[in-house]
């Protein structure tokens, strides 16, 4: 009787020492694994906002429009307002990015994240360089445009002559020359006339391809820009493009 004591008296004490010894480890565990997350998380936080405006900068062009064929899909009844309402999305997508950076800085330093004067100065130097230029150029074009309802392969008509300076000016500085100086192009500018339907293919095709050539301009500019903003933010730009290099344009011919 007294050795079965002495042994179950044994087991427990055994049994409560191997619980104990448990309860520490999964508790040493336990704060491993906080400190881990408490660690990363705010980066990772900043890697995704970055991505996010990426994604959602490469949304513009893949939701606006036809892209079968080129990338905004115009056709000879494609109104002028179409291409201003495209100014006016890059517009409001370009200003909401600048926006983003700028409240991640600001997120960065009240965290006291160490890389927030790196990325504040990447953010600041791409917002100057490149968004600012984008907003401003992108403006002038929808306010040039405004809401013109007559097609764009119009402009060879005789009544295009008087809103000629407004559809040659496109994006602050990118002239997209459609139509000669007086507004019209080679040929009486009747609506008879038999250059006026090849008139309309050419309207419609260089302002197709000036517009493409400007998308993917635009877009790899930004692409560029964003990934210098994670270098900042001592990320790997290697393990998350920030737009895919596998989308690429076409340009409609006519």
């Amino acid at each position: 009787m007294v050795i079965y004591e002495v042994i179950s008296h044994e087991i427990m004490k055994r049994k409560t020492l191997s619980a104990i010894i448990m309860t520490l480890f999964l508790g040493l565990v336990s704060c491993n694994s906080s400190a881990t997350v408490a660690e990363e998380s705010p980066q990772s936080r900043f890697l995704k906002s970055v991505i996010s405006l990426g994604n959602d900068f490469l949304n513009l062009f893949t939701s606006f429009g036809d892209m079968v064929g080129g990338v905004l899909g115009f056709n000879t009844n494609t109104k002028k307002s179409d291409v201003g309402s495209y100014f006016k999305k890059v517009h409001d997508t370009v200003e909401g990015i600048k926006t983003a950076l700028e409240k991640i800085v600001s997120d960065m330093r009240s965290e006291g994240n160490p890389n927030a004067e790196a990325t504040d100065t990447a953010v600041k130097k791409l917002v100057s360089e490149t968004l600012s230029k984008i907003i401003e150029g992108a403006k002038t074009a929808s306010e040039a445009i405004g809401d013109a309802s007559d097609p764009i392969g119009n402009v060879a008509a005789t009544n295009a002559a008087g809103a000629a300076p407004k559809d040659a000016t496109i994006a602050g500085g990118i002239a997209l020359r459609v139509m000669s100086k007086d507004g019209k192009f080679a040929g009486p500018s009747a609506a008879a006339d038999d250059a006026v339907t090849a008139v309309k293919g050419v309207a419609v095709s260089a302002v197709t391809k000036a517009l493409d050539t400007l998308t993917i301009a635009i877009r790899n500019t930004i692409d560029l820009g964003l990934k210098e903003v994670k270098e900042a933010m001592k990320i790997n730009v290697s393990d998350t493009p920030v737009t895919p290099d596998n989308i690429t344009s076409e340009v409609k011919s006519k």
